[in-house]
């Protein structure tokens, strides 16, 4: 008896990649996929009003789409395809001798390929990296996105998520060379300000220039605002200085001429300046580090900007969609390793900041009612906004003081077990429902620090299991923190691990370099003035001997990839001995600089 599609394909699927070609075989094929035949007898599939191969002939549109990727592409060097869909259009490419790696979200598209026809010539020439969300690919397997790399068309049409890592991986090159000018947008105070500072560093590491809008030095006025009696007072007084500085953020813009706008939740950013401001080929970029649930301004914010990121995914992402947000990615929260990270301690500090178990945070209602069932263990519990009087009062530090970076990270580094639980104004313990993960569980990971936190439905993808402990409840919380109080090796070499993967997969480069990637893939534009100026700094390093001096004053610049007129300048030390000629070039370029500026416009 002959041998099924699927018999054969599976077979030669085995032979490459064995844990796949099993789960495979356990999966239901089609999913939500209409599967047909073409007028020409040919398999192919329609996802609501979309064909994922044409309904008259599937290998006509496939040999043609080959074709074009020919004339891209060499098929000497490995090619990263976006979506496998039924597989036609990998097949001219292995007919054409192409190899390298298919990307597909669906298993149950996936085996429905493989039932539908002959793949043995695409299996035998391509690598399969199938079931893992789009998301982790970009943070985990994202190598497999640099260099040639392109995208089924009807795949990045009927998921939104396959889409976003085609944009991402337009962008990635690009955007790994830097050179982009971003303002960045700091909040006045709050969570999101050391964020939006580590982000600045981030940036600059990667090769970008970062002109700083710092919210933050209106911080009193904020504070000013508060001592109005009357809650409509201190709303309209906060308005008023949001609307001045959102106009000062338009005005910066408009000065420095940046590629892109960075802004972080609570930027002094309103929507109507994101629109005037990508009216004038500007776009924005705006990361909501928040919980949606709780903090629903985004519902203006989202719109406006040019892309929109947040901590959260499917029910914030359907929510955006019914906003009519239509670039949305996930951009999970991360730790900063040059502020995270393991210290040595005195035997005085580790007597100061020390305990068996400890938490640090606010005083959130259900850490109030959850704590309660921890009050026999040796725990100290650091942080404000705890009530007074109350029962954990004998367990809490300082008088409820707020505790600064250095500090907490002194207190993970001191402590036997860390506790993590997120936050919430309603829920008596664990939230049930709980997705995002806290930029706690990185930090605590980036020091080394052993922690316990409770689950998350985001968690999964950001750690491996025994990378760090989790809890459901405060039975098992407590079974857990009297085994590890007991185990130190164990805890050590679980922190280890939590440690390995924040610097391998979550620190701010990492997620700066994803958002810049995602930007630059999305707004060609970008990736072009990164292209021009690229190939401006090859042509200048190319002709150094023509130019005395220049060598001489680049070699001085913190960073040679990149380099503006103030930079050089900074650089040129006048009055102590003769300007070389590429120094009195520079000094005579500021003097145009400065007569530009003061001509009106």
């Amino acid at each position: 008896m002959a041998m099924s599609h699927f018999e054969k394909n599976i077979a030669a699927l085995h032979r490459r990649n064995p844990p796949l070609a099993e789960c495979l075989e356990a999966v239901t094929p089609g999913g939500d996929l209409h599967l047909g035949e073409a007028r020409n007898g040919e398999p192919t599939a329609r996802s609501g009003d979309v064909w994922l191969h044409s309904p008259y002939n599937p290998t006509r549109e496939a040999q043609e789409w080959a074709r074009a990727q020919a004339e891209r592409f060499s098929p000497e060097a490995p090619l990263t395809v976006v979506g496998f869909g039924l597989g036609h259009h990998l097949r001219e490419l292995a007919a054409l001798g192409f190899g390298g790696t298919v990307i597909e979200k669906s298993l149950a598209l996936l085996k429905a390929a493989l039932e539908a026809s002959d793949l043995v010539p695409v299996l035998e020439r391509f690598e399969l990296v199938a079931g893992i969300s789009a998301d982790l690919i970009r943070r985990r397997h994202n190598r497999l996105l640099r260099g040639n790399t392109t995208a089924h068309p009807a795949t990045v049409r009927i998921s939104p998520d396959m889409a976003t890592l085609a944009q991402y991986a337009d962008g990635y090159d690009p955007a790994a060379r830097g050179g982009l000018k971003i303002l960045l947008v700091n909040p006045i105070y709050g969570g999101s300000l050391p964020a939006a500072h580590h982000a600045a560093r981030a940036l600059r590491a990667l090769g970008h220039q970062v002109i700083p809008f710092e919210s933050e030095r209106l911080a009193a006025a904020m504070d000013f605002g508060k001592e109005f009696i009357f809650n409509q007072s201190r709303r309209a007084f906060h308005a008023g200085l949001t609307s001045l500085l959102s106009q000062a953020v338009e005005l910066r813009a408009r000065e420095t001429r940046p590629d892109m706008i960075l802004a972080l939740a609570q930027a002094p950013l309103l929507p109507e300046t994101m629109k005037r401001i990508e009216a004038r080929g500007i776009p924005t970029a705006f990361w909501f580090v928040e919980d949606y649930r709780v903090l629903p301004y985004w519902r203006d914010s989202a719109p406006a900007a040019s892309y929109f990121f947040g901590i959260q995914t499917d029910n914030f992402a359907a929510e955006l969609a019914r906003a009519g947000v239509i670039r949305y990615a996930y951009l999970p929260t991360c730790a900063e390793p040059s502020v995270h990270q393991p210290m040595e301690l005195t035997p005085a500090e580790r007597e100061e900041f020390g305990s068996p178990l400890s938490f640090v945070g606010a005083g959130y209602y259900n850490r109030q009612i959850f704590f309660k069932g921890l009050t026999d263990f040796p725990f100290r519990i650091w942080g404000s906004d705890w009530p007074f009087p109350s029962p954990l009062v004998p367990f809490i530090q300082r008088g409820g003081a707020r505790i600064d970076t250095e500090t907490t990270v002194k207190i993970f580094n001191a402590s036997e077990v860390n506790l993590n639980l997120h936050s919430s104004t309603t829920c008596d313990g664990v939230v049930p429902d709980g997705d995002f993960v806290n930029p706690r569980t990185f930090e605590l990971a980036a020091c080394g620090a052993f922690q316990l936190v409770d689950r998350r439905a985001l968690l999964p993808e950001l750690f491996d299991e025994g990378e760090l402990e989790t809890f459901g409840s405060l039975d098992e919380a407590r079974e857990k923190i009297s085994r590890f109080l007991a185990d130190p090796e164990e805890r050590r070499q679980v922190a280890g691990r939590g440690r390995s993967r924040v610097l391998a997969e979550h620190t701010y480069e990492h997620r700066m370099a994803e958002l810049v990637a995602l930007m630059t893939g999305t707004f060609p534009h970008l990736a072009e003035r990164v292209r021009q100026r690229a190939d401006q700094r090859d042509e200048i390093m190319a002709d150094l001997d023509r130019h005395p001096g220049l060598a001489d004053l680049l070699a001085t610049l913190p960073d040679q990839r990149w380099f503006t007129l103030n930079d050089a300048l900074g650089t040129i030390v006048t009055g102590q001995g003769k300007l070389s000629r590429a120094e009195k070039l520079f000094l005579m370029l500021q003097n145009v600089e400065v007569l530009w500026e003061k001509i009106p416009e």
